[in-house]
């Protein structure tokens, strides 16, 4: 005996409430990009380019999911295809999804190979974050063919690589960022501080992702003949942008003039930097910075990669210590 179609509660509901968190998120993430590009003029040009390119891809990807809804709600009401087939732009939702989180966890492996100096666990990362994308695009296309909620466990097997990678990729980023900052402490207090609060937002930014990831998979397996993933699955490439960008513009103090405090791991492993700065500096102040860069020699010749890498702008920022322009 052939199922039943989905009822709409099953159907419209997730999907609705799916793109409401996904708007949502978007507000937030022109804000960050606003405050972004505002703060931090003096970032690296492929940095500047990557924030961009993710603006774009999801204002599309924004405008997509709502035409996406647009069309079971407005265009198709009254008739019966809201409730037996996809709706016609459903495709491109994790094409979208996966042109999102790649290029952001190829950063996050970028950042984690400059602390761990290191490139296993980066190329691990790159691995199964592009074993994710294949199966999101895979998953695009063999929805397109089916077209119909019926044969939704058509699209099981590849969907589940898709999301399940991406969660696992997601663990192993949060992971490793936690443990390798909590590695680059020197006992100094003010840097081990510092990596605190570095390691707060990584736990905070990481975690909500993976909250995301893991309850879109976890309902998408359980409930295979509905549409409640979708709550989440929406939201999560909004995830991805909104905490690249909140992790960049949490750098000292948001890149805002006087609110800069100086970093003990990396203050001084420029010359002319410290020369300047330490006329504005106290000796004892200046001594402690001269110790820890004696101890970290291998991270004063990466000077603007660590200081990206760990979460400090003053590398970039327009006014790097904070003094009076």
């Amino acid at each position: 005996m052939a199922e039943s179609p989905p009822s709409p509660t099953q159907v419209l509901g997730p999907f609705y409430f799916g793109v409401v968190v996904g708007t949502f998120l978007y507000g937030i993430l022109v804000l960050q990009a606003i405050t972004y590009y505002q703060n931090f003029k003096r970032d690296k040009v492929w940095l500047r380019l990557l924030i961009l390119y993710l603006f774009v891809v999801e204002t599309c990807s924004s405008g997509v999911a709502v035409a996406m809804i647009y069309e079971p709600l407005v265009q198709q009401f009254g008739t019966d295809k809201p409730m037996s087939l996809f709706p016609s732009l459903l495709p491109l939702q994790p094409i979208l999804e996966a042109a999102v989180f790649v290029p952001v966890q190829f950063f996050y492996a970028w950042r984690i190979s400059v602390i761990m100096r290191n490139m296993f666990i980066p190329l691990v990362i790159c691995v199964t974050s592009l074993t994710s994308a294949v199966g999101a695009v895979w998953t695009g296309i063999i929805v397109h063919q089916v077209k119909e909620y019926l044969n939704k466990p058509k699209v099981n097997n590849t969907a589940l690589i898709w999301s399940v990678c991406a969660a696992g990729t997601d663990v192993i980023i949060t992971a490793s960022l936690i443990w390798s900052l909590r590695n680059r402490k020197t006992g100094v207090r003010r840097t081990d501080d510092a990596i605190n609060t570095i390691v707060r937002n990584a736990v905070q930014t990481g975690g909500v992702t993976v909250a995301f990831t893991v309850l879109d998979v976890v309902l998408f397996v359980a409930l295979s003949h509905s549409t409640l993933n979708f709550v989440f699955d929406f939201g999560v490439p909004k995830l991805y942008s909104n905490a690249l960008i909140s992790t960049l513009n949490a750098r000292s103090g948001g890149g805002n003039p006087g609110q800069n405090a100086p970093n003990v791991l990396f203050s001084g492993s420029n010359s002319r930097h410290v020369g300047s700065s330490s006329q504005h500096m106290p000796s004892a102040q200046t001594n402690t910075h001269k110790v820890v860069i004696e101890m970290n020699t291998v991270v004063e010749r990466e000077m603007d990669d660590d200081m990206l890498a760990l979460g400090d702008g003053r590398a970039h920022s327009d006014n790097p210590y904070g003094e009076p322009k």
